[in-house]
């Protein structure tokens, strides 16, 4: 994409979510605030900018269509070939639904690597861009049984589209806007008190951006501002996401960035 020059006004309600990695919290502060945004250019060129920090664009959790979820009946295809093979006979499974990035009560249970008609119910219930994980404990092969520890695996996945909603320009192209034009937000920070942050945003069946909400902060509210500035504002052209009968419909995407190693 041509290098634009271009300014951009914006009234825009930020909302700071204070969480930790593993533990996000409800507390919020919301500060509005009209920002005048200024990029003289905008740097959406195909190729991924070099950063100490990781930036992501992706689904909250690694993806899976609706249309291969209702088609699973056994625990495996959850797993990696080579985390199969470790196991030697299961003790349980749960199926859990995570909102807003934490467990909920929604669960169902089962006692082998078939999935049970409860699991399969619940599986089949599940919209777009709903969570869950997929819990199994067992015992693993060439240990002994009355000895060896329960052994855990327990991905997270994410529900979405037969056909995913793409940037035209590519993935590079967003990652390497949004580096060049943090780097003065990026200059000084403290790894040891850079939190990975989560901003979650959603293309709509028109191919625009809207609900733009930071889950993780940073901890660095300029940071965190100026990222939700940057994705509010990206220009160029999304194709909007499909479902298994061709109809445009929307998709929420999660925007990660923090430091590379971490979550």
């Amino acid at each position: 994409m041509k290098n634009q020059s271009i300014i951009l006004s914006l009234s825009i309600l930020i909302t700071f979510s204070f969480t930790s990695c593993n533990n996000p919290s409800k507390n919020t502060i919301e500060l509005k605030d009209i920002a005048q945004l200024e990029l003289a250019n905008q740097n959406m060129n195909p190729g991924k900018a070099e950063s100490e920090y990781y930036y992501g664009i992706g689904s909250r959790f690694e993806a899976i269509s609706k249309t291969d979820l209702r088609n699973i009946t056994t625990i495996f295809p959850f797993n990696r070939d080579q985390e199969n093979e470790q196991i030697e006979k299961v003790n349980s499974t749960e199926i859990i639904i995570i909102e807003n990035d934490r467990q909920t009560e929604k669960r169902t249970y089962g006692t082998s690597e078939k999935l049970n008609e409860s699991q399969i119910a619940l599986f089949k219930s599940l919209d777009y861009n709903n969570n869950f994980s997929m819990k199994t404990l067992f015992q693993e092969k060439n240990t002994d049984a009355l000895t060896s520890e329960e052994k855990k695996f327990n991905p997270h996945y994410t529900v979405t589209p037969e056909k995913e909603a793409t940037y035209v320009e590519g993935e590079d192209a967003i990652v390497n806007y949004l580096i060049i034009n943090t780097k003065e937000e990026t200059a000084d920070l403290d790894n040891k008190k850079i939190r990975p942050a989560k901003i979650y945003f959603t293309i709509t069946k028109e191919g625009n951006i809207k609900h733009v909400r930071i889950d993780r902060t940073t901890g660095y509210p300029v940071l965190d501002k100026k990222l939700i500035e940057l994705i509010s504002n990206i220009s160029g052209q999304w194709e909007p996401a499909q479902n298994n009968n061709g109809e445009i419909i929307e998709q929420e995407f999660a925007f990660t960035f923090g430091p590379k190693g971490g979550c």
